[in-house]
């Protein structure tokens, strides 16, 4: 068996997954090959001191940055590359696969690899979904959360609405375009929807049952209904795991330490991939109250007024930050959320795309955190969300439950496990 496990370093969050994952593999004694088409987090390879390959073409800071703007629909667009483009990655990756007679590939976020991996029937693993699955379709989790307000809108009831959403993740061939254009040119089937393009052989679900509220029966031995068949090109599997985080970044500096050495509530404001009018307006919510804030600032590089009850810094270590202070306000990748649950810390979640409405969904859901339409963030309704979860013990009672049942499994080695016994789980009936 050998293993690539193919990064996207135009994310943290899907960089730190198959860190850890390609780690544990490692320590196992698995025969692993890092490798990405490059992006602003190769650095933490580096720094990892994780030997990787590049695969060209070379993914430039702004390319990636790009790429990220068009997950989010901040840019407008729905494809993520252009038809030349993606045959050039293709092509590429498939050359190196021959190379090196991979045997599995997993990735984080990848997607040319959707299309790599089945031209040369290679199994593909990945885990970038998160929980953004077809049974959380089927049951009508998704909401319309990152609607903006409008008279057509106001018609529409919201059931209607809701199943709406939940069915156009899997129907709609928005974002197919080059995918599918170069799937033809390899003779392979095509994508229905851009959510198809995100799933592999194996999709690693990065989460519990317990949270996402989805038995581990109903998960793993889903299949689509009959009347829902045509719209799912490839036979998939759906495998519980568990939480994969980021872990990174060291130590908390000594300046952050000692600003939040406080008998103060204390915020911890992270939304590292948002317009920055968005982190604007969350910046005036937190300055006047009595709070003392630590504002983490990495793609915008955040320049604001100084201000004694806020603290700006780069590149933190969420996972060691979290535990300190008494509310997260993210987007809502589920790395981000998933770093909240571990420590016990209610959040306000304003996502960006559907993927991070679902996770912040599920927590409101459970009682232990709060949901801000992205459209209709003022200073005002933040500060509102902030006093209601310091009101409310509840909200902090809840977030503990949940990390208890994150804390029970270990993700990143039920991860490995799943890699390394992907022919079966392919094969089982």
């Amino acid at each position: 068996m050998k293993i690539c496990i193919f990064a996207n370093c135009a994310f943290l969050s899907e960089t730190s997954r198959m860190i850890a994952v390609y780690q544990e593999l490692k320590s196992r004694g698995v025969a692993t090959v890092m490798a990405t088409h490059g992006g602003p987090y190769e650095q933490i390879l580096i720094e990892e001191n994780i030997p990787y390959q590049i695969v060209k073409p070379y993914i430039t800071a702004e390319r990636a940055h790009q790429f990220v703007k068009t997950n989010t629909g901040e840019n407008g667009m729905t494809e993520f590359y252009t038809p030349e483009e993606l045959k050039q990655h293709v092509e590429e990756e498939i050359a190196f696969y021959q190379q090196e007679k991979f045997t599995t590939i997993l990735t984080g976020l990848t997607l040319s690899c959707s299309i790599s991996a089945r031209v040369l029937e290679i199994p593909l693993v990945v885990t970038h979904l998160g929980s953004f699955v077809p049974p959380v379709f089927e049951r009508r989790i998704l909401e319309p959360i990152l609607a903006a307000k409008s008279r057509l809108l106001n018609f529409i009831p919201s059931p209607w609405l809701i199943t709406w959403v939940n069915k156009l993740v899997y129907r709609s061939k928005a974002g197919t375009k080059s995918f599918n254009k170069v799937a033809k040119s390899y003779g392979i089937k095509p994508f229905n929807s851009i959510t198809e393009v995100m799933m592999g052989d194996i999709v690693i679900v990065t989460d519990v049952p317990e949270i996402l509220g989805i038995t581990k029966e109903e998960l793993e031995n889903w299949s689509p209904s009959a009347k829902d068949k045509r719209f799912y090109s490839y036979d998939y599997k759906l495998k519980y795991g568990g939480a994969i985080f980021a872990k990174l970044f060291g130590d908390i500096p000594s300046n952050v330490l000692s600003f939040l050495k406080t008998d103060l509530p204390k915020i911890y404001v992270a939304m590292t991939s948002g317009p920055p009018d968005l982190l604007n307006k969350v910046y005036t919510a937190v300055k006047d109250l009595p709070v003392r804030t630590v504002l983490c600032s990495t793609v915008h590089k955040f320049k604001s007024q100084a201000h004694p009850s806020i603290l700006v810094a780069d590149y933190l270590p969420s996972h060691k930050i979290m535990p300190l202070v008494d509310l997260a306000i993210i987007h809502g990748g589920q790395g981000s959320v998933q770093t909240a649950i571990e420590s016990g810390t209610p959040i306000i979640g304003i996502p960006l795309n559907l993927e991070q409405g679902l996770n912040v969904t599920i927590v409101e859901r459970n009682g232990a955190g709060l949901v801000q339409n992205k459209h209709e963030v003022t200073p005002d309704e933040i500060r509102e969300k902030i006093k209601t979860i310091q009101s409310y013990k509840f909200y902090k009672e809840n977030i503990l439950k949940l990390s208890a049942y994150q804390k029970s499994v270990d993700g990143v080695k039920k991860a490995a496990d799943i890699l390394l016994n992907t022919p079966a789980i392919l094969t089982k009936k």
